[in-house]
């Protein structure tokens, strides 16, 4: 059975956040000699692409993904490479890299791989994953549960909430009551399925850890509290050990990265507490209070908030020293649009300032410890650099990007059956380790005993039991070889059972739903999203072509398909 896939698509689904075309890749910033040097896969306007970097970023990628190495892959990944330093070279050669912005950009980028470096050396050695670890890892990457939450920006707000649900008052009511968003006042908070990686990590761990019904405590996120509800629990019908080891080596390296996300919490908030920080209240306010009327670059621009005789008064203490006003203000200068976003309650803004108070003891003793004389650090900024380069420039193209109502009305006629919805099967499983008990349970089952009774009594997986073994909807493809005898299944049928590496499975159709075909206007934005991305890799192609013609390049692929990987 095919269930690496899920894993694969969970792991890439949330990959590179700017374009999925941009690899993960390092340039040698060496000179080379295009006959002796024989470590040279490619040569780019005096850039080289080594076989030895090569090697290390393509493996990387190979377990990442699940990417089987052969000709056509090497090819296609170099191929990228290829691409994506050209359009770099052409941005250097427009001065993209000399604007006031790519400046301020490359100061972060020093700034943060600086911070990296740091907690690479000192937090890194004390990540340990255990076997535990992974297996719990593997049985969460296969499951996606339907969560239903509150929201509330401060944890006053969210303790009020949380004490009218224990009086009584219905969740869906509080929803309808507290929500701006008109879909979510109307569904009751509803968030749908959600997998591992695509939610606040602090959500997630506390949603994958309750039971269909259960409500949680408020749980501080990123974005404020939130009030979780567990509606549905939907498990892969058959979790093998096969499948498990085939996945370990991309279950370590997300394990792993999961492990190094939490222990820099952990260790961000003991700095704080070392350091003594503490805050002047009365001027927190009043930068939270700027903030509502103008973000960052223009904090201090025609505020209503802060004058110029605030700017001297002290806001910021800690075994580091005093910070005024101006000097804070200097300091959260450097946020990135994803941090400014971030900055919506008063405690936002409060665990910020701490955590630039943490920036600045860390820079300073990375410095003392030079960590940015590192090979390791050198690369990492100027990889970090071009692919901000790479993004400015593509985002320049994409202005010429065009696309007609008429164009995306005459696709959804003439591609009407792409935008049917699949149909959906609700199962109920029986999990079972050995033969015997198999044998055992389609006999009870064929002398009239209720599967759900079953479920409870013997199925291996206690989690889905306790629901009568029901797993949720499924389409054709999420069930693999299952699909095709499954979905002949009528309400209230059962097969099985179906057999893998000492598994053995019974299910059982509870519901069907048919395919329907979605509306022009249910289809529209993702019509929109195609054509715009058919003619985005049509004129990015264009571009490229016209590059090869004024940028030396020059691709050794003799070499490129002799290296041992």
């Amino acid at each position: 059975m095919n269930w690496i896939y899920k894993i694969q698509t969970a792991f890439s689904s949330k990959s590179i956040g700017l374009f999925s075309i941009i690899l993960l890749f390092v340039f040698s910033p060496a000179s080379y000699c295009l006959n002796s040097n024989q470590d040279t896969l490619a040569v780019i306007d005096h850039k080289v692409i080594s076989s030895s970097d090569f090697i290390s970023s393509y493996k990387e990628k190979l377990t990442r993904i699940g990417l089987t190495d052969n000709g056509e892959t090497r090819f296609g990944y170099l191929m990228n490479l290829v691409t994506d330093e050209l359009l770099i070279t052409e941005a250097k050669n427009k001065g993209f890299d000399k604007t006031e912005t790519a400046k301020k950009e490359y100061k972060r980028i020093c700034l943060q791989e600086l911070l990296n470096a740091y907690t690479i050396k000192y937090i890194s050695p004390t990540i340990v994953i255990n076997e535990s670890d992974l297996q719990d890892l593997f049985v969460k990457l296969n499951t996606k549960i339907k969560v239903s939450h509150l929201y509330a920006p401060t944890k006053e707000k969210a303790d009020l909430l949380y004490k009218e649900l224990k009086s009584g008052k219905g969740f869906e009511d509080l929803a309808k009551e507290n929500f701006l968003d008109p879909e979510l006042r109307k569904n009751g908070g509803s968030l749908g399925y959600i997998s591992i990686d695509e939610m606040d990590p602090e959500f997630e761990i506390v949603a994958y850890s309750l039971r269909v019904g259960e409500i949680s405590q408020p749980v501080k996120t990123v974005q404020g509290y939130s009030i979780i509800r567990v509606e549905d629990i939907k498990n892969n019908p058959l979790l093998t050990e096969n499948e498990f080891l085939k996945a370990k080596e991309r279950l370590k390296a997300f394990a792993r990265k999961r492990a190094f996300e939490e222990a820099s919490k952990q260790f961000s908030n003991s700095l704080n507490q070392q350091l003594e920080v503490r805050l002047n209240d009365e001027l927190i306010d009043k930068i939270y209070n700027s903030l509502q009327e103008k973000p960052f670059p223009n904090l201090l621009e025609t505020s209503s908030s802060i004058s110029k005789k605030d700017l001297k008064n002290i806001v910021v203490y800690s075994k580091l020293g005093k910070w005024d006003l101006q000097t804070l203000i200097n300091e959260m200068s450097t946020a990135t649009k994803k941090q400014e976003k971030q900055l919506r309650t008063k405690e936002n803004v409060e665990d910020f300032i701490r955590g630039l108070v943490n920036r600045k003891f860390i820079e300073q003793k990375a410095i003392e410890e030079q960590l940015d004389k590192t090979p390791a650090y050198i690369k990492n900024v100027e990889f970090n650099f071009n692919t901000y380069l790479l993004s400015a420039f593509e985002d320049e193209m994409k202005k010429k990007i065009s696309v007609s109502p008429d164009s995306v009305k005459e696709y959804y006629l003439k591609n009407i059956n792409q935008f049917k919805t699949e149909p959906l099967i609700r199962l109920s499983s029986i999990l079972l380790d050995n033969s015997n008990m198999a044998d055992s349970v389609k006999h009870l089952l064929e002398s009239g005993i209720l599967f759900e009774e079953l479920a409870k009594k013997y199925s291996t997986q206690t989690f889905v039991a306790e629901n009568g073994g029901d797993l949720g909807y499924y389409k054709k493809d999420e069930l693999d070889d299952l699909a095709e005898n499954v979905f002949e299944l009528k309400i209230g049928q059962w097969s099985g059972p179906y057999s893998d590496t000492n598994k053995y499975v019974f299910l059982k159709c509870t519901d069907l739903k048919p395919s329907l075909t979605k509306s022009f206007e249910e289809s529209k934005e993702e019509i929109e999203k195609n054509l715009s991305s058919l003619e985005w890799y049509k004129i990015r192609d264009e571009v490229v072509i016209s590059l090869k013609e004024e940028i030396e390049c020059k691709v050794f692929l003799k070499k490129l398909y002799e290296i041992k990987i």
